[in-house]
C-alpha cells in the first residue's frame, strides 16, 4: 500500500533519462557565468540539457521526504525546475529554502516519457493493484488504484495540475504524446531537472 501511495519514487525510477556530460557541456559551462532564470531555462531547454548551469528562482516546494527536490518557480505555476538534492549534492536542501529566492548549481537534464514508459508504468502499478487486492481486498484495491499521485507541485510542473489519479496521468500522457508527434513528429515528452551540485540562499 504504501509503494503504491508514494508511486511517483517508482515513476522516476522508471523513465529517470540520465544525460552524460561531454567536451560540448564543459565548454558551455564555462561560458556560462551569469546565473539565468527558470524562464530564461525554459525558453529553449534543449540547449542546456547536459550542461552545469546556475539557475536562481524562488523556492516554491521542499519535498517532505527529507528535503530531496526543490522546486524553483517560474512566472507560470507549470513553468518550474525540480532540483534532485541527490546523488551529486549528496545532502538534503534544508527548510529554509522554501519560499525563498535561491541559486541552484548543476546539471541540467531531460526527462522523456513515451508510450513505452507509459506502458511499462502502468504494468507495474497494476502488479500493485493486485497485490493489495490478494493481501486486502478490492476495496482498498480501488481506494489504492483512484489515490492521488504525486505532490500537487510536481503534477502542475508537467502541466497536469488538475489530473489526480494514475490512470488520468496516464491518458494524459498518451494523449500529449499523441498531439507532440503530430506537430513536432516527437513520439515523447520532454521534462527537465537539475542533478543539483550545490545551492545558495538569495538575499
Amino acid at each position: 500500500m504504501k509503494k503504491t501511495l508514494y508511486f511517483l519514487a517508482t515513476v522516476a525510477v522508471v523513465f529517470l533519462a540520465t544525460a552524460c556530460g561531454s567536451s560540448k557541456s564543459q565548454q558551455a559551462a564555462d561560458e556560462i557565468t551569469d546565473a539565468l532564470t527558470v524562464d530564461e531555462v525554459f525558453e529553449n531547454p534543449e540547449q542546456y540539457v547536459g550542461d552545469t548551469i546556475s539557475i536562481e528562482g524562488i523556492c516554491s516546494h521542499l519535498c517532505s521526504q527529507g528535503g530531496k527536490k526543490a522546486f524553483l518557480q517560474g512566472n507560470a505555476d507549470n513553468v518550474q525546475i525540480r532540483c534532485e538534492a541527490f546523488p551529486l549534492m549528496g545532502e538534503p536542501f534544508p527548510k529554509t529554502t522554501i519560499h525563498h529566492p535561491m541559486r541552484v548549481t548543476g546539471i541540467f537534464r531531460e526527462q522523456r516519457i513515451d508510450n513505452n514508459v507509459v506502458a511499462e508504468m502502468e504494468r507495474e502499478f497494476n502488479e500493485r493493484i493486485k497485490e493489495i487486492t490478494e493481501q486486502y481486498g478490492e476495496e482498498s484495491a480501488q481506494r489504492a488504484a483512484n489515490a492521488s499521485v504525486g505532490c500537487d507541485t510536481e503534477r502542475a510542473a508537467q502541466g497536469q495540475r488538475d489530473l489526480n489519479t494514475f490512470k488520468e496521468r496516464m491518458d494524459d500522457y498518451r494523449t500529449r504524446i499523441a498531439a507532440r508527434k503530430a506537430t513536432e513528429g516527437k513520439a515523447y515528452l520532454s521534462f527537465y531537472f537539475m542533478d543539483a551540485i550545490s545551492f545558495e540562499i538569495l538575499e
